[in-house]
């Protein structure tokens, strides 16, 4: 249990501490690369040396910063920012990884929990992981496209050209930027580095200018492209392409087409591809295997569909009348000429034609249209669906 009492920290496992010291003899870079994020399963983590995972792990991501303490060199600071989409879960326990993949560095922490921006009380989190070594010398960060060395000195002038280099830093008219990188506005808000014209970099050109944006820059929200999120207004968001079946380019809109490809239709076969037309329409969860609704793959549609509706009538024979459809229920009614409802018919009568009417709407808890609407439906509300570019 945590208490006052507790204590918290990490160190480098077995096989982390084999590669420092081999990094060490053989003076050659060590790069770390990813940390990880685990739950522990609800319980309170006590780090040990040959762990080679997390308890249980929730979360891992590339490490945006890695640096060596200010007031301690021995001590290295490893950094990951959460954003607002990432989260529903409780953070205990801490793990590196280098660029082999292997599993150098454990940590616990006193538990937190990162909300996700659908629970509202979405926030970027910052996870900061301290490590004591014996050299962070050849100790380095890989970011991909660049590298970022975390032996620097804490003086004024280096701090502000590695955070240069660094996502979420504000933005920089004299720096280049490449395609994927964020920035902070002048007016506080995220950017993308988006680059729908390809050129691959950019200088001098500024997010909160709104005729750089998407095509340039766009705001940035944490969302993965790709990904659909429903929207609850005519006004549209930056960066997001409505899901109405519509037509658009491979090349601006290639982080959509890496997600979705040809999955809705290939457009012109070569530079174009089809978007899902979302309008008008329910969703359901593909079945995967689960056997509910078998037999689908994740593009399909289905028209609507009622279950059966059923009803019962009795007929009932005496030694002098018989009663025609003497009895209902559900959806099924009993009517006739000149007798409301009423089926007693002598055999001699002339009256022997007896109605059998149906309509749903008897049903008890019945909600039909008055007139014909061509769908069977649930309660909804109406809402656009969208893809973020």
């Amino acid at each position: 249990m945590i208490d006052e009492n507790s204590t918290f920290g990490g160190f480098l496992t077995q096989i982390g501490e084999a590669k420092q010291s081999n990094a060490n003899a053989l003076e050659q870079p060590w790069r770390i690369t990813h940390m990880l994020l685990g739950d522990a399963n609800g319980t309170d983590p006590v780090p040990q040396h040959d762990q080679t995972q997390l308890i249980n792990q929730r979360h891992r991501a590339a490490i945006n910063q890695l640096s060596v303490d200010p007031n301690n060199t021995a001590i290295l600071i490893a950094e990951l920012v959460l954003p607002p989409n990432v989260g529903g879960w409780w953070i205990r326990e801490l793990g590196l990884e280098d660029e082999d993949g292997d599993f150098v560095a454990v940590a616990n922490c006193a538990p937190s929990y990162k909300p996700l921006l659908a629970q509202g009380s979405g926030r970027n989190q910052v996870v900061r992981m301290h490590l004591i070594l014996s050299n962070t010398a050849n100790v380095q960060l890989k970011i991909d496209p660049s590298v970022v060395l975390a032996t620097r000195k804490y003086v004024d002038e280096g701090d502000r050209a590695v955070r240069a280099e660094t996502q979420f830093s504000t933005y920089d008219a004299d720096r280049t930027y490449t395609t994927g990188e964020i920035v902070r506005g002048s007016d506080g808000m995220f950017y993308e580095f988006y680059d729908r014209d390809q050129a691959g970099q950019v200088k001098g050109v500024s997010p909160t200018t709104a005729a750089n944006r998407p095509h340039i820059w766009m705001q940035w929200d944490g969302v993965k492209p790709g990904t659909t999120i429903e929207w609850r207004s005519e006004t549209l968001p930056e960066g997001y392409v409505e899901n109405d079946g519509s037509t658009i380019s491979r090349i601006d809109y290639r982080r959509i087409f890496a997600a979705l490809g040809t999955t809705y239709g290939a457009g012109n076969g070569s530079t174009t591809f089809r978007m899902p037309d979302d309008r008008g329409e329910f969703k359901r969860g593909l079945d995967h295997g689960r056997g509910v609704d078998p037999g689908r793959s994740i593009s399909t549609s289905q028209l609507d569909q009622m279950q059966m509706i059923q009803g019962t009538v009795v007929a009932d024979t005496g030694s002098s009348t018989h009663r025609f459809f003497d009895q209902s229920s559900g959806a099924l009614t009993i009517s006739g000429p000149g007798h409301t409802l009423s089926s007693t018919v002598a055999t001699s009568s002339a009256e022997r034609n007896r109605i059998l009417n149906f309509n749903s709407s008897n049903s008890p808890n019945a909600r039909t249209s008055a007139t014909t609407s061509g769908e069977t439906r649930s309660r909804n509300n109406a809402v656009i669906y969208l893809t973020k570019a």
